[in-house]
């Protein structure tokens, strides 16, 4: 039997943990990680040891997720959330953040220049456990996988390089940060836009980079992908009836010409589901500029409304006992 468990009062709104994933971005693993290693966010609980979130919670979910966005260590947080420390301790945010993140690139860095499998999964599997994905990419992804871009343009190993971390990153895909035993919020398909004329193998090395980087941010948010690889523009339509998408993410280089922008849009306004411009070089794109993709996870939100909507449509009539109760058989949440 389960001691001291929080009573729980009808008279107050109480959020099972998945909702209170989905409104303040933190996946339910990390909220997990708070409670249990740094006694943060404090749940109620169910007879039966479900997690029930109060609105205090979620203020204080929303507050963590502030001081993370200076720079702030998960571990330092806690005693920053009383009202005496909110006011004093901006001078602390700095050397915060150099301590956090500088030095989780440096080690990462050194870790794929050695081809150390247990040092970069370490590093990934603290990031991952311990914040929200969208600050680990922020604050973490992005910048290492930049610096990593310009410090293996002058190296004889470079492609050797890019292939190990590539198959380093894309285990994770299939692996920890599948979703297994969870429905897909999105199918989506990813290519390679190849060019007419001859790529810099910098821009290639920059859309490589992007493709892993993306490709951990779709497995995040629950996404069933289908990488494509490079492919012309002009080969798109032959998709056509053949795959069942909601929507198909296009990386471009950063050079293509007018008539390869004309022809673009010539073939994405015959598509039957919906093409985005993602990446670096999106934005050079001009013509196209309506088919730029918001944030990933704007997209991705957006195709799950839709989703939610049409399966309300189909349920329409149907009684309560056909619904499902698709959360009662889950581990304790």
């Amino acid at each position: 039997m389960k001691k001291d468990l929080p009573l729980i009062s009808d008279d107050e709104t109480l959020l099972p943990i998945g909702e209170v994933s989905a409104l303040t971005g933190v996946n339910a693993v990390t909220l997990r990680a708070w409670q249990r290693r740094f006694g943060l966010v404090i749940p109620k609980r169910t007879p039966k040891g479900h997690r029930l979130y109060t609105s205090e919670n979620i203020q204080e979910i929303h507050e963590i997720n502030a001081w993370l966005a200076k720079g702030v260590a998960i571990s330092k947080v806690k005693p920053l959330l009383t009202s005496t420390a909110k006011s004093s301790s901006t001078e602390m945010v700095e050397p915060q953040v150099v301590e956090l993140w500088g030095e989780q690139m440096t080690t990462l860095n050194t870790a794929v220049f050695d081809f150390n499998q247990r040092k970069l999964q370490q590093i990934l599997d603290e990031a991952f456990s311990l914040y929200p994905f969208q600050l680990v990419k922020e604050k973490l992804l992005q910048p290492w996988l930049n610096q990593l871009d310009d410090l293996v343009d002058e190296r004889l190993d470079a492609e050797l390089i890019m292939a190990w971390l590539k198959s380093e990153l894309l285990s994770r895909v299939g692996g920890r940060y599948a979703f297994t035993g969870q429905p897909a919020a999105a199918r989506i398909a990813v290519v390679q836009l190849s060019h007419g004329a001859a790529t810099p193998p910098n821009s290639s090395r920059t859309k490589s980079l992007y493709s892993l980087l993306l490709s951990l941010e779709l497995a995040s948010l629950r996404v069933s992908v289908i990488d494509l690889g490079e492919q012309a523009i002009g080969h798109l339509p032959l998709l056509r009836g053949r795959l069942k998408l909601d929507a198909l993410l296009l990386i471009p280089d950063p050079n293509h010409s007018g008539s390869e922008q004309a022809e673009m849009l010539t073939v994405l306004t015959q598509m039957s589901f919906p093409c985005r411009f993602v990446g670096p070089f999106a934005p050079t794109l001009t013509s196209l500029s309506a088919f730029w993709a918001p944030s990933i996870a704007d997209l991705i939100g957006q195709i799950s409304t839709r989703s939610v909507g049409k399966v309300n449509r189909s349920h329409k009539g149907k009684g309560k006992s056909e619904q499902g109760n698709s959360g009662e058989h889950n581990d304790i949440s």
